[in-house]
């Protein structure tokens, strides 16, 4: 089963402005490297359960913003943040993009038709 993962804790200012935060997170699983920096940052973080369980997350050690901390610690995992507010960010795996198969017509915007 595919559980949506919800955790939420306290909040802090502006993710973008946040103040420094002393961060000590080992690398390892990312939604247990994820819960660790929830606890840490008191940040707001979405993501599904089975889509990031298979990867995993570098250590962050120091003093970091929280976006600064995130972008460390998914460095190299496969997994990609956005911001959904605030105070909240979303993890998921980055989009594979495939080139279309042999012989498949790739549509132009000049291609399309309006409506």
């Amino acid at each position: 089963m595919v559980a949506l993962s919800l955790l939420l804790l306290g909040g802090v200012a502006v993710a973008e402005k946040s103040p420094k935060l002393r961060l000590k997170i080992a690398a390892g699983s990312a939604p247990i490297a994820l819960s660790e920096f929830i606890h840490q940052t008191g940040m707001q973080v979405l993501f599904e359960f089975d889509a990031v369980r298979n990867h995993s997350t570098r250590a962050v050690s120091g003093q970091f913003a929280a976006a600064e901390a995130l972008a460390a610690m998914l460095e190299g995992s496969g997994l990609v943040y956005e911001f959904v507010n605030d105070r909240t960010f979303t993890v998921r795996p980055r989009a594979l993009t495939r080139p279309p198969a042999e012989g498949t017509a790739r549509s132009k915007p000049a291609d399309l038709l309006p409506l």
